[in-house]
């Protein structure tokens, strides 16, 4: 409904079979304003809803692009313009979750609105390559300094803030790490996880369901893994990363498996206000506490396993 708003982006990955946000995405267009939607045909279970909310989006005059050939586009993520006179203003959203509204009430998730400038600009960098719907390779251009993407930069990056936890250790500095994702399954990430521990980095996960690493061995003495099971699906993507008492606080659409790192579009962003990074920190700490109902879960499944 704003008169200054221009131009719509957003990545849908399961929509709501009676979805406000793409009712919101259709009157958009009918107003005049440049509405670009990426579905992603390829959602498992949901196919046939994309298909169905795909068709009316279209009809009422969004732009809509496809699947990308062979790789699914998990992102969450949004961006609007705004024409403020001689200038465009930018306002971005990148999410751990899908814009979606029935799972909402019942899922755990984040999601992060920033007018940060770069941010916005790299995510309209992002959203000009999806249009292209190419293999990242194909695009040279594609370089990100805040985002992490997957397909570009993500599979160098998370290593490298964990190597940099690793060389604080190893000169005798704090070293911590504290990541809450969904799946754990990758080798290459699971055996960072394994050598940072070996260093003495200290790192808490929470992994909700599939996890390869494999508790109780030498490896993994400086590891500690939260599963909680309660009322809410924990969904939310989390990475906190210590550096010496300067933590870098991220979060974003990707677990860590291959089917993420290196089959799919995902996004992660930096969380710079320190009042939002307090927040996730709180939420996190109160996640891992040693009085949760999550930790006394653990430890009887870790006793079974063992």
């Amino acid at each position: 409904l704003d008169p200054d708003v221009a131009e719509i982006y957003v990545t849908l990955y399961r929509i709501a079979s009676g979805s406000q946000i793409a009712q919101a995405l259709i009157s958009a267009a009918r107003n005049g304003k440049k509405v670009t939607v990426f579905v992603e045909l390829k959602a498992r279970f949901d196919e046939a809803n994309n298909i169905r909310w795909a068709k009316k989006m279209k009809d009422a005059g969004v732009k809509l692009i496809y699947s990308i050939p062979g790789m699914k586009v998990h992102a969450k993520t949004a961006l609007v313009k705004r024409n403020r006179g001689y200038q465009w203003d930018y306002c971005g959203l990148i999410a751990t979750g899908n814009f979606n509204e029935s799972t909402a009430r019942f899922y755990t998730d984040h999601v992060l609105f920033t007018s940060h400038k770069d941010i916005t600009r790299e995510m309209e960098l992002l959203f000009l390559y999806l249009q292209s719907r190419e293999q990242p390779a194909a695009y040279s251009f594609l370089h990100f300094e805040h985002l992490l993407v997957a397909q570009v930069n993500m599979t160098e990056r998370f290593p490298s803030l964990i190597d940099r936890e690793i060389r604080h250790a190893k000169e005798g500095r704090p070293a911590r790490m504290t990541i809450k994702i969904n799946n754990l399954q990758e080798k290459g990430m699971i055996s960072k996880l394994y050598e940072a521990s070996e260093a003495g980095v200290q790192t808490e996960l929470v992994v909700r369901s599939i996890s390869c690493l494999a508790p109780g061995i030498a490896e993994s003495q400086n590891i500690r893994i939260t599963r909680i099971v309660d009322r809410y699906l924990e969904h939310a993507r989390v990475f906190i990363f210590h550096n010496n008492n300067r933590e870098e606080v991220y979060l974003g659409s990707s677990d860590w498996m291959n089917r993420n790192l290196h089959r799919r579009i995902e996004v992660c962003v930096p969380v710079y206000a320190p009042a939002l990074q307090q927040q996730l920190k709180d939420i996190m700490q109160l996640q891992t506490g040693n009085s949760s109902k999550a930790q006394q879960a653990i430890q009887a499944y870790v006793q079974n396993i063992v």
